[in-house]
């Protein structure tokens, strides 16, 4: 079964708009790009479109590459304090301690729930990964888990959230030695490594979930999977329907 994540996505995006509706708030979202990036800002347009859509308003704060982490922290403390949600746009210059900044968001306005501060949400991609899952009524528990990549993004927040499950997991590199061995045991495989053709269909198990959101996975896998998201089409969108799902929540 290959996940239709625009069809999904649009559905979450139409329950959205009724429940802020109902809620009576016209919320703010800041979204914080530091630098000019191409693809940050495709990400960023796609978020604006959704938020217009929905009703919140969204508001982008274009900084300069040169910021240096003190005074981006001192105007994230500005943005916070005007704004009902928060989005700092990754990757941050090199220069920039990215988790110091990621912390300045409270927990309460934090939708991407990327600070160290203890939220009740999910981050959006685990939150993707969860509601595909659910819908198609996947038991996690004792399930053998593949998560390639330990990035902030995906790997990290998937791990923790599928070992909470109670699922086994093994979390890989690009740079693993014969991934395939582990590949070819697990249940569920979750890409998040942005290398192009890493997985094949030669070294995984016919009927294996694939969530791949990082451009992995070599579309011919699909074949053999029971559960399989495309790139594009798949995770992405549903990650951003998520982040106003946690809008959503923090503001209730």
């Amino acid at each position: 079964m290959i996940i239709d994540g625009k069809k999904i996505a649009e559905e979450i995006k139409n329950s959205l708009k009724k429940g802020f509706e109902t809620s009576g708030k016209k919320l703010k979202l800041a979204i914080v790009q530091v630098g000019e990036d191409s693809i940050s800002a495709k990400f960023i347009e796609k978020k604006v479109k959704f938020a217009e859509e929905i009703g919140v308003k969204a508001k982008v704060y274009n900084l300069p590459q040169d910021i240096t982490t003190n005074k981006l922290r001192k105007k994230m403390a500005e943005i916070c304090k005007n704004s009902d949600g928060v989005i700092i746009q990754l990757p941050l210059p090199e220069h920039i301690n990215t988790q110091y900044i990621l912390n300045s968001i409270p927990a309460k306005k934090d939708v991407d729930v990327l600070s160290e501060n203890r939220s009740r949400c999910l981050t959006p991609v685990v939150a993707a990964i969860k509601e595909i899952l659910d819908r198609n009524n996947i038991d996690i528990k004792n399930k053998n888990v593949v998560i390639l990549g330990a990035g902030i993004l995906v790997g990290r927040p998937a791990a923790t959230w599928f070992i909470n499950q109670g699922a086994t997991i093994f979390v890989l590199r690009s740079s693993t030695k014969d991934i395939s061995k582990y590949t070819k045991e697990a249940d569920i495989i979750i890409a998040g490594v942005g290398k192009p053709n890493l997985i094949t269909a030669d070294i995984v198990k016919k009927g294996v979930i694939i969530i791949d959101a990082g451009g992995d996975v070599d579309p011919v896998v699909a074949q053999k999977a029971s559960i399989f998201t495309p790139v594009p089409g798949g995770v992405g969108p549903l990650t951003v329907a998520m982040v106003f799902k946690n809008l959503l929540e923090l503001n209730k």
